[in-house]
């Protein structure tokens, strides 16, 4: 387990990991209404050849997919600000080169910050996960698919580099498939 770590380069950063620091000490912080819940599956099925995020051919298969999304806030310019996200997700790794396999459990919740500098900050309360593909060359985290579970905040920069701001449990399936 990794001590959470933090870095921040403004002080609406900084104010937004504030408030990330108490959803992650608290348990759903999020509301519970089904009013504005909308279906958002994701891509089924993806591919990264070797060297791309894994030194292996990792693919990558939604097992279960029934997330939903609603949108709480809106730029002035009328795009998504604030979206929460919740729901059963269960994805397959596998190393094609071995034929090795994991499933991994990725339900939960989690609130989006679609930032108007093109950024995304992601905050995830303690009781969910998220994951991420981070490509070699990220200045930020070494490359690998990894899993952050009990809470996590990470901030994706418009050119989709993955900063990782706060995070409890991890693990890079990427070392798990070796």
């Amino acid at each position: 387990m990794r001590t959470p770590t933090f870095r921040t380069r403004s002080a609406a950063l900084a104010a937004a990991l504030a408030s990330a620091v108490l959803l992650l000490a608290a348990p759903a912080a999020q509301a519970d209404d089904d009013h504005g819940w909308q279906p958002q599956p994701g891509a089924r099925e993806y591919d990264a050849p070797a060297g791309t995020v894994c030194p292996f051919h990792l693919h990558i298969t939604a097992l279960v997919d029934e997330e939903e999304t609603k949108t709480v806030s809106r730029h002035p310019d009328g795009t998504p600000e604030k979206i929460l996200w919740r729901g059963p997700l269960i994805k397959r790794y596998t190393n094609v080169d071995t034929g090795a396999q994991a499933d991994r459990d990725q339900s939960g919740r989690a609130t989006e910050y679609r930032r108007s500098d093109g950024s995304t900050l992601w905050v995830v309360p303690r009781n969910s996960h998220i994951s991420a593909r981070i490509h070699p060359g990220d200045p930020y985290h070494p490359a690998g698919a990894y899993v952050f579970s009990g809470g996590a905040v990470m901030l994706v920069h418009p050119d989709q580099q993955v900063e990782v701001l706060a995070q409890n449990r991890v693990e890079n399936l990427c070392e798990t498939l070796a």
